[in-house]
């Protein structure tokens, strides 16, 4: 699913507002901490509470980043 975000400036700092049905759907509220995993193609955002399997979740966002990087390779290889 894709859904648009908006980067505001927060006082000396930046915030992300995130639409109300996004949060509710994943069950989030004002004063919730998230951990965020960046690198130089994007970010996402995990709630730590639901991270059970730290290593697991290490070897996921390393996959996501290599399947984000590499996206057009790897779609031309899934058509062949």
């Amino acid at each position: 699913m894709s859904t648009k975000a908006t980067i505001q400036k927060i006082g000396e700092d930046y915030g992300i507002v995130l639409p109300q049905d996004v949060l509710d759907r994943l069950g989030w509220k004002e004063g919730h901490v998230l951990e965020i995993h960046a690198d130089d193609t994007g970010m996402e955002l995990f709630d730590p509470k639901n991270v059970s399997d730290e290593d697991f979740q290490r070897q996921l966002l390393a996959a996501k980043m290599a399947m984000r990087k590499y996206h057009v390779a790897l779609s031309h290889l899934a058509k062949t």
